[in-house]
């Protein structure tokens, strides 16, 4: 499987296949499906230019993707969760190479146990999703310790200081805060489509934290126009995170 794992963040457009960028993707894809069912949506969640989201409720859509072969509903969960869950793993001090391996593993497993989920367990479903995270970490750390135990390299201290450096009770910290910034990314994608380019980046920078006067400068909008388009997309903005709370914590 991991193999296969370097595709899902390729750059479509450098062409690294060797063929056309058809050719590649078609290949892509039959090699993701060859892998395992869970794995053709990692890459649908890794592609930032699907189509604007729109979301179930977190309890809806659960009971849909207790179908495992239900595409629509487990494209969606992908959309949600995955890139969430690829987040929190990195931020626990963990490679990008062993975090690539760890998320599959993660995705795979919530292919295998969804179908089984009990509704109180869909009632608390991000705790669910930071424990089953956990556990393959600390999975991750045992496999390599052992491995460690048997190579006895001389690298091994330097493999040992990496392992103990991984931030594992630190899990939930990190999770909620990924989270925070998981729900503001998925704000931003569904209201992107209802206003200009620029009155987007006006709002981006503002979030930043960059000056009226240098946005004005960046963008060529008049500084009377500022305020007006931010309060125009906070607006929005805020009510798109209201609402995502709403649906999926």
């Amino acid at each position: 499987m991991n193999n296969f794992k370097y595709f899902f963040h390729n750059d479509r457009s450098s062409n690294s296949l060797g063929g056309s960028e058809e050719m590649n993707q078609a290949l892509v894809d039959q090699l993701i499906c060859c892998v395992h069912p869970a794995m053709r949506y990692i890459h649908f969640m890794c592609n930032d230019n699907n189509t604007q989201p729109t979301f179930s409720t977190r309890k809806t859509l659960i009971e849909r993707v207790k179908d495992q072969y239900n595409e629509a509903a487990w494209e969606e969960f992908a959309g949600i969760y995955s890139r969430y869950i690829y987040a929190v793993i990195r931020n626990m001090n963990i490679s990008q190479q062993d975090t690539e391996e760890i998320h599959q593993k993660v995705i795979i497993k919530l292919w295998e146990k969804l179908p089984g989920m009990k509704t109180d367990e869909i009632r608390r479903f991000r705790s669910y999703l930071a424990m089953l995270t956990k556990n393959e970490v600390k999975q991750f750390i045992r496999s390599r310790s052992r491995r460690q135990d048997i190579e006895k390299k001389a690298a091994g201290d330097a493999s040992l200081s990496y392992l103990q450096s991984i931030r594992l009770p630190d899990i939930d910290t990190i999770a909620e805060k990924e989270w925070q910034i998981h729900l503001t990314h998925l704000a931003m994608k569904k209201i992107e489509p209802c206003f200009s380019k620029k009155t987007m980046e006006v709002f981006r920078l503002s979030l930043e934290g960059v000056a009226r006067e240098e946005i004005a400068r960046r963008t060529g909008i008049g500084l009377n126009s500022i305020n007006t388009l931010k309060a125009r997309v906070k607006s929005r903005f805020f009510a798109e995170i209201q609402q995502l709370r709403e649906d999926l914590l």
